[in-house]
């Protein structure tokens, strides 16, 4: 009677036992995903971002009249138009998301996607709202029949999917972002016809996972249900960067850039000769660089004491390191603010790198990558100064006189036009152990680059010696119309801007010591966030005095996008990251921004630190809230 009532027991519990918690990314991910962007807690990286400073100034009531316009012209452009291609309401899913929400592509064979080289997997954890998941996911396909549209079903490892078959009108790039053509594109040859896009999608308990590959979701259904397939979380690389750093963000990227390099520079069988031709160009560029020895990549953000902090990490074992990662590599030394950065600086870096010993490293990978280059730089270095002396070593003089100190610090634009904002002043430092010959051998080499605009011309200042010279100017005898730029010597560093107004400005330091960048308050603590000022790399900028002439000159004059990227006439179709832009840009009514002096409590500064281990290289970086915001 007691083992009947036991048994019964242990029926009852097993018929009310909940289903286990959905497994999180690193479980539910193959070894091989190549790129995996999720936030393993969707509540908890919407509160992270939200409460954020740039968060609470978007909810500001100062930004609304932008936010409204730009929201309801990101509705009408993108929003609806998908919605009346897919038959869906993207309200009906605000909500649902109570889990993870995970983005990832996978490797997928040739046999199924011969076009592509990765499969697209988004997984969202519902959690208690799977029944609501079940109802919308049902509407999707009933609006999809109900408008004559193809789809099919079938079972993945016993569970139902959901086909859609997507015709190229369906979901046109243009038909959502239409950019009016140009020249540039316009071609009359005559090109394959488009084919149907498959966007397949089901729901296992309370996840949904949506793919355009079958094969895709199979293996995340695998693991789903506990299978044989190797997981991400066992992938080496993924190993050791999520116990280092993933494992509590709120949200990361993972990258596995061996995998995907290795991909990317191996063409597929049976490809035609410009496939594999651009194959085999990128992994000799890859080659050439040193590159191939980086196993992955990450991207984190975290809340810390005082401010938000974010990581950025490049796996490279020390013992694989070669090209630009070993000569970039800088020592560990300080890297403070020198006193005579001034303390309304905007921008400030320093980086204590060994000049000379990364010479020879630099002269081969140029040699690699543009053997034309180098024999024109081989050309400078050699004949430069022996028309006065034919004994002349340029090269062996620049060496000599170069140290182990780079640095820069930029002010704020002079002026309030968009050519103003984009040049501000700004002055780069090489450290010597004996500047004035430094400066005597670039007087030297410059003479040959600005001979056609009067070579390398010289005055005196403060009884020191600025030498200046304009590079790419025009004919001989005619007004120079090149890039002008001064230089001098001072102190331990050759001083080098295209403003010669900051570089007298630093000169004028060595007599007269302006209040320094470093005793900014709380500069200290906050770059104890990124590792102090010991890593040979830190830089600072201060968001709050760059954004204030930005904010200005925007309401009245609004940024074309190549005022955004810097790049002279860039066309927004010449790609998919330029068609978003543009439209984004063509979203943001500036007008509207409010007087900067409203909204300033949220900008302050942030502190960056980059460092090498044997691991491979640490970028950090940390903005302390904002003191109004405290």
């Amino acid at each position: 009677m007691i083992k009947r009532f036991l048994l019964f027991l242990a029926l009852a519990g097993c018929s009310l036992q909940v289903r286990a918690a959905i497994p999180p990314p690193e479980k539910l991910l193959p070894k091989d995903t190549v790129l995996v962007i999720t936030a393993p807690d969707w509540p908890r990286a919407w509160a992270f971002a939200t409460n954020s400073q740039y968060g609470r100034l978007w909810q500001d009531p100062a930004l609304r009249p932008f936010r409204e316009k730009f929201i309801d012209k990101l509705t009408s452009d993108a929003v609806k138009p998908t919605e009346k291609t897919l038959g869906i309401h993207f309200a009906d899913f605000q909500g649902l998301p109570q889990g993870q929400v995970t983005f990832a592509l996978l490797p997928v064979g040739q046999k199924e996607n011969s076009d592509h080289h990765f499969a697209q997997v988004l997984l969202i954890d519902t959690k208690s709202h799977a029944g609501q998941l079940k109802t919308n996911l049902a509407s999707i396909a009933k609006k999809w029949v109900d408008a004559g549209k193809a789809l099919k079903t079938q079972k993945i490892r016993e569970v139902e999917f959901t086909t859609l078959i997507v015709s190229p009108g369906d979901l046109s790039w243009n038909k959502i972002f239409p950019q009016p053509k140009t020249d540039l594109l316009d071609d009359t040859s005559p090109k394959p016809p488009e084919k149907n896009s498959e966007i397949t999608f089901g729901q296992v308990d309370s996840l949904l996972v949506a793919s355009d590959s079958t094969e895709a979701i199979e293996k995340v259904l695998t693991l789903e249900n506990g299978g044989l397939l190797p997981p991400l979380s066992d992938q080496p690389a993924f190993q050791a960067d999520f116990a280092a750093r993933l494992r509590d963000s709120p949200f990361y990227c993972w990258v596995n850039v061996k995998s995907l390099v290795d991909i990317l520079t191996t063409p597929p069988a049976g490809a035609d000769e410009d496939v594999a031709a651009s194959a085999a160009k990128l992994g000799t560029f890859v080659s050439s660089l040193g590159l191939s020895g980086i196993t992955s990549a990450s991207l984190t953000y975290e809340d810390l004491p005082g401010g938000t902090g974010a990581q950025f990490f490049l796996g490279a074992p020390e013992s694989k390191r070669t090209g630009i990662l070993k000569l970039l590599t800088p020592g560990l030394k300080d890297a403070n603010p020198p006193a005579f950065v001034p303390a309304d600086a905007v921008k400030f870096w320093r980086w204590r790198i060994d000049i000379p010993h990364s010479w020879g490293m630099l002269e081969s990978m140029l040699d690699n990558l543009n053997p034309e280059l180098k024999r024109v730089m081989d050309f400078i270095l050699q004949n430069a100064g022996k028309d006065k002396d034919e004994h002349y070593d340029l090269k062996s003089e620049l060496l000599n006189n170069l140290g182990d100190d780079v640095l820069s610090y930029e002010k704020a634009p002079v002026g309030n036009t968009m050519d103003e904002l984009k040049s501000p002043p700004a002055i780069y430092l090489i450290g010597s152990p004996n500047p004035d010959k430094l400066a005597s051998a670039m007087s030297v080499a410059l003479s040959i680059l600005g001979r056609s605009s009067g070579g390398v011309k010289d005055r005196e200042f403060l009884g020191r010696k600025i030498h200046s010279v304009t590079v790419g100017g025009g004919n001989e005898g005619a007004e120079p119309q090149g890039q002008s730029f001064s230089f001098a010597a001072s102190g331990s560093y050759l001083a080098m801007s295209t403003d010669p107004g900051i570089v007298e400005e630093y000169l004028r330091s060595s007599d007269n010591t302006p209040k320094a960048l470093s005793d900014t308050p709380g500069l200290s603590d906050a770059a104890q966030q990124v590792g102090g000022f010991s890593s040979g790399w830190f830089g600072y900028e201060n968001q709050s005095l760059n954004m204030r002439p930005t904010f200005d000159l925007f309401r009245k004059s609004p940024p074309t996008l190549s005022d955004i990227t810097g790049a002279p006439g860039m066309d927004s179709s010449l790609s998919v990251a330029g068609q978003i832009a543009g439209k984004v840009l063509s979203w943001s009514d500036f007008s509207l921004l409010p007087p900067f002096d409203s909204v300033s409590k949220y900008f302050s500064y942030s502190v960056y630190a980059g460092r090498f281990s044997p691991e491979g290289f640490t970028l950090k970086i940390f903005a302390p809230t904002p003191p109004a915001l405290r």
